[in-house]
């Protein structure tokens, strides 16, 4: 992510930047809590599925924004107020507390926010989650090797092992991405979420974890519907009020 991060920002993409300072504000406290109360708690099966579960909800998100042809969007929130503000917050905090026992999880969450909330393009909302999550990494690993100090020798030989893979792959995704039709990367999200299903049923999980995976993904399915919904009444509140004329206004406040 980090490698990523570096290309977004070095090529100068499109991101909103408030996204990205209010969802790191809420999700640092968000991955604290999640590493020290929450974490702790699930077994590895656990965090595989929910993993396997946050990763479907996103290819949910972005089927909910590939039907809605037409769409109206924008390259960066309209209309900034403090309450949206306060939305990037609660939204990062979650998203902190998903990522500390899943890996990710403030990406996606933020993702979800900007494009079916306030209506941002997925060209700025992507690489803006990228940034978010790049630097939650940093923040992640900051406290998982120096404040904890519980880093596992495998999880470190896994790191070294993708580091190839990444300072080159990484790069030339995020450099790709800026170039790709969205339609493209959402084929590609859904490709790889069907090969992180059935990697997942490999496994041979537990049924009751198989079930509690799909009422997870179930309840983000109607989260995004409504979330969607709710986005759609704002844009069109706020388009109202944009091109409403002096007269109304005046006849508003009479």
């Amino acid at each position: 992510m980090t490698c990523a991060m570096s290309v977004i920002l070095i090529m100068q993409i499109q991101i909103e930047k408030r996204a990205v300072i209010f969802g790191t504000i809420g999700s640092i406290p968000g991955f604290i809590v999640g590493s020290l109360f929450i974490d702790v708690y699930l077994t590895s099966q656990q965090k595989k599925m929910l993993f396997v579960s946050i990763w479907s909800s996103f290819a949910i998100a972005l089927f909910i924004l590939n039907v809605q042809h037409g769409r109206k969007t924008y390259d960066i929130i309209p209309n900034f107020k403090p309450w949206k503000a306060s939305v990037l917050i609660m939204t990062g905090l979650v998203g902190g507390i998903f990522t500390a026992f899943a890996g990710s999880g403030v990406d996606i969450c933020v993702f979800s926010i900007l494009t079916l909330l306030f209506r941002v393009t997925e060209k700025t909302a992507t690489p803006t989650s990228v940034v978010l999550m790049g630097i939650n990494t940093m923040i992640g690993v900051y406290w998982r090797a120096v404040w904890e100090g519980n880093i596992s020798n495998l999880a470190l030989e896994y790191a070294i092992v993708s580091v190839p893979i990444a300072v080159t792959m990484a790069p030339l995704g995020s450099f790709l991405g800026s170039h790709l039709h969205r339609q493209i990367l959402a084929i590609f999200i859904y490709v790889l979420e069907g090969l992180a299903v059935i990697g997942f049923i490999i496994t041979k999980p537990a049924i009751n974890l198989m079930i509690n995976g799909a009422i997870i993904v179930f309840v983000a399915f109607i989260f995004f519907i409504c979330i969607s919904k709710a986005g759609k009444k704002l844009i069109q509140n706020e388009e109202a009020l944009r091109y409403q004329t002096p007269e109304s206004l005046n006849d508003l406040i009479i």
